[in-house]
């Protein structure tokens, strides 16, 4: 009898274990995800060189924006794939700041902040890590 409940106890435990890693699953099939880049600074008006992946999964660079900026575009993407955003400021002062995020369907997925004179923000983001 004590082997038939030590069994039961260890199929449960089992089954309970099994379960929660089906609901933390990251999808390995492609999906199709909203993306977008937003790119701020509380004491710039405009970032001097900015590189972000684009739809495509080519890279796309634009110059001397005015901040806030934003870009938004639909990618599909599986598990392995990878975003990442490069704004940058040239000539700041030890006090200039530049932030730089990532977000998925809405959700901010990765933050970075850059300071001083050369400041640079660098958010790398890879799906299912």
């Amino acid at each position: 009898m004590k082997r038939l409940a030590t069994l039961l106890l260890s199929c449960a435990a089992l089954a309970t274990a099994s379960n929660c890693a089906k609901d933390d699953a990251t999808p390995t099939g492609p999906k199709e995800y909203q993306v977008e880049y937003r790119i701020s600074s509380t004491t710039v008006q405009a970032s001097d060189y900015i590189s972000y992946d684009n739809e495509s999964g080519g890279t796309t660079t634009v110059n001397n924006v005015p901040l806030p900026a934003s870009y938004r575009f639909k990618r599909t993407m599986k598990q392995g794939d990878h975003l990442s955003l490069l704004a940058s400021l040239n000539g700041g002062t030890a006090a200039s700041e530049i932030t730089a995020a990532i977000l998925l369907d809405g959700k901010e997925v990765k933050k970075e902040t850059g300071r001083g004179t050369n400041a640079q923000a660098v958010p790398v983001y890879v799906i299912g890590k």
